[in-house]
């Protein structure tokens, strides 16, 4: 059952969720779940059910690829209208001195700098729903996984989409 919320409760948790990322402390995040969390994060290979799996993605992925890692608020809180989640727009940093993975991006040693919009639902005063949603294509250049903006590896790039998308339509119209 989804727990309605205020806007001091809203504030709270969030200032709490974000001390405990930047403390890199992954048992105060996953205590800060229902045991039955759903935690969609496209960094993690899979939605994460429960609490020991937000527990594990932020103690072997996040805070192993980004080991001082911080999490700002930009915008927000905001309450849903019918009071039973919050959303917030924050930016995350960090140095990238582990890997990632999945996939298995290598580490690249620099610093990151991304976006989030994240949105959460409680139940009996703990997360019970949390979506991430990422700029993805900005990290993916950061971390060297699509090519900069204007050279060689974008043009590259291009014409492989290119052809994937002929290719796709002339599968279509064989069918």
């Amino acid at each position: 059952m989804t727990q309605t919320i205020n806007a001091d409760f809203a504030r709270d948790f969030l200032t709490l969720l974000h001390a405990a990322v930047n403390g890199h402390d992954a048992a105060a995040v996953a205590a800060m779940c229902c045991e039955d969390v759903t935690w969609d994060d496209p960094a993690a290979s899979t939605p994460l059910r429960g609490r020991d799996a937000v527990y594990r993605f932020h103690h072997e992925t996040m805070f192993r690829a980004l080991p001082d890692v911080r999490m700002e608020l930009i915008d927000g809180p905001y309450l849903a209208l019918d009071g039973t989640g919050v959303s917030a727009r924050l930016r995350i940093s960090g140095t990238m001195t582990g890997p990632l993975a999945p996939p298995g991006f290598a580490p690249t040693g620099g610093a990151l700098v991304f976006e989030t919009a994240e949105f959460s639902r409680f139940n009996g005063g703990l997360l019970s729903h949390h979506t991430v949603i990422i700029d993805m294509l900005g990290l993916a250049r950061q971390i060297g996984a699509v090519p900069p903006s204007g050279g060689l590896g974008e043009r590259i790039g291009l014409w492989g989409q290119h052809l994937a998308a002929l290719l796709s339509r002339v599968r279509r119209t064989e069918r």
